[in-house]
Formats: C-alpha cells, structure tokens, sequence
C-alpha cells in the first residue's frame, strides 16, 4: 500500500497550528479565530500557505472573512487514501459542496463552513468540552 501523502500533510499542517497557537499563548476560540484571520496570518506567518505569496484566497471567500485555522477541516477524513480505486480522502459530514475531483482527490473548495469565524469559535468552543 502506498503511503498517504493526504496524513502526512494534515500531520505537519497540525504540528504547525500548534506551534502558532502555542508561540502566541492563545487561549479562547476568540482569540485563535481572530489570529488565524486571513490578513494577520499574510503579515505575521507568511511560509504558512503557498497562496499568501500571491494573495490568492481559497474557498472563494474574501480576504476578510476566511480564517485560516482549519485549513485542514476537522471533517476532512485524511486517513481514507484507496490507491487501488484512486480514492484520496472524503468528507465525514457528506458536505454538499465537496466533490472526487479528476485525480480522485476529495476536493472541498466549495465549502466554506470550517473557515468562518463562527464555525472556528464554536467547534474549538465545543471541543474543549469533551
């Protein structure tokens, strides 16, 4: 079996939130929606995501209102990876706006629900609780 480039990226993805997180001593949801806005993280992490380069945003969102903390979506399955069938990842809440993509790549570009401020302060809000 090959090996899942889709685990691999969210594993370093994950590392890489955490370091932000933990390096800006963010506590709330609050806090964490608001640092992981789009133009703040252009300014102070620009390595973060290829796009900031050329100040593409994804998810055909504005720049003022994508928040970039769930780049990998807490709905994301990164561990389905089907080399046989050319099946990479899926959506664990069959969003509407997700799509197999011609590579076989569950593509959620059309999705905008875990880069809105509201989503990010309610699930990191309701997670805290479990």
């Amino acid at each position: 079996m090959a090996e899942n480039p889709l685990k691999k990226w969210f594993l370093d993805f994950k590392k890489r939130r955490e370091e932000i997180v933990r390096a800006g001593r963010l506590s709330s949801p609050r806090e964490i929606a608001d640092y992981f806005a789009y133009s703040k993280m252009v300014a102070n992490h620009p390595d973060f995501c290829p796009l900031y380069k050329s100040g593409e945003v994804c998810h055909n969102m504005s720049k003022d209102e994508l928040v970039c903390y769930f780049c990998a979506c807490p709905y994301y399955d990164y561990e389905y990876y089907n080399e046989e069938r050319k099946e990479y990842g899926r959506c664990l809440i069959n969003s509407k706006y997700g799509r197999r993509n011609e590579w076989g790549y569950w593509d959620c570009t059309n999705c905008l629900l875990p880069h809105r401020r509201k989503f990010v302060e309610f699930y990191l809000s309701n997670k805290s609780k479990t």
